[in-house]
C-alpha cells in the first residue's frame, strides 16, 4: 500500500508541474513568460528515463527539468510517509491536498518568481471558512494567526521596499489563518530560518550576486507543510 501512494504520489507530482506552468497566466501582478505545457501532464520521471531512447527515435517528448523530478520525487516521498503514519484517513486525505497545494505555490515561484492571487485568496476563504464551522476552531483566533503571519514580512516589505513582493506578505497571512494563534509562530519561525540560511549561503558564494531576488514562498511553504504534519505548539497549548 505505501508503494501504491508513493506512486499517486508521483502522478499528483506530475500534475503539479505542469499546472505550475499553466496557472501562471493568470497573474495578476504582472505579464510574465509562461512555458506553454505539453497537452497531458507527463511524468518528469519519466521524460528522464525514457530521454535516451528519444533522442534515437522520432518520438520525442519536452525534456524533463531537475525541479520537475524533484517535485515528483518529493511528493512520492510525501505521500508514503504520509500512509505510513496515519494511514486510511481523512488526515491523510487533508494532509496530501495541502502539502499538494503548497508544492504547487513554491513551484511557481521557483520559476516565475510568483505567489498567485488566484490560487492564494481563494485559499484564505476556505481556510477562514472552515475554521468558523470546525469543532474546537474560532474565527478569531485564525484572524490573528493571519495578522501575526503577515506582520513579520509587512513590516520587511514596508521598510525594504522590494526586498520581498506582496504574493509572500499574503501567503503568510494564508499559513496563519490555517495554523491559527499561536501556532503560526512555528511556520513562520521555520519559513524565515530556512530562508536566511539558503540567502546567506547564495550571498557568500560567487555564484550570485548580493541584489538577486531569491523566492521566498518556497520556504514558508516547507515551515507550513512541516507544521501541518507536527507543530510543537499545538501539542504544548493543548496542555
Amino acid at each position: 500500500m505505501t508503494l501504491l501512494l508513493a506512486t499517486i504520489g508521483l502522478a499528483v507530482g506530475s500534475l503539479l508541474n505542469w499546472a505550475g506552468d499553466w496557472l501562471p497566466r493568470f497573474a495578476s501582478q504582472r505579464p510574465v513568460p509562461v512555458r506553454d505545457p505539453i497537452s497531458l501532464p507527463v511524468p518528469a520521471l519519466w521524460r528522464l528515463l525514457t530521454s535516451s531512447v528519444s533522442r534515437r527515435s522520432s518520438f520525442r517528448l519536452q525534456r524533463p527539468s531537475w525541479l520537475g523530478v524533484a517535485v515528483e520525487l518529493f511528493n512520492a516521498l510525501v505521500f508514503a510517509y504520509l500512509w505510513e503514519r496515519f494511514g486510511l484517513s481523512w488526515t491523510l486525505l487533508s494532509l496530501a491536498l495541502n502539502c499538494a497545494f503548497f508544492t504547487l505555490i513554491a513551484i511557481i515561484d521557483l520559476k516565475y518568481h510568483l505567489v498567485l492571487n488566484v490560487l492564494v485568496l481563494p485559499a484564505a476563504g476556505v481556510a477562514l471558512l472552515f475554521q468558523s464551522v470546525s469543532p474546537g476552531s474560532h474565527t478569531l483566533n485564525a484572524l490573528l494567526g493571519g495578522a501575526m503571519g503577515m506582520l513579520p514580512l509587512l513590516l520587511v516589505t514596508l521598510l525594504k521596499p522590494g526586498s520581498m513582493g506582496g504574493g509572500d506578505v499574503k501567503l503568510a497571512a494564508l499559513i496563519g489563518l490555517i495554523a491559527g494563534f499561536p501556532q503560526v509562530l512555528w511556520p513562520l519561525s521555520l519559513g524565515i530560518l530556512a530562508g536566511g540560511i539558503v540567502s546567506l549561503l547564495l550571498l557568500l558564494s560567487r555564484g550570485r550576486e548580493p541584489k538577486s531576488l531569491i523566492p521566498y514562498a518556497p520556504f514558508l511553504c516547507l515551515g507550513a507543510m512541516i507544521s501541518l504534519i507536527h507543530n510543537p505548539l499545538s501539542l504544548l497549548f493543548s496542555l
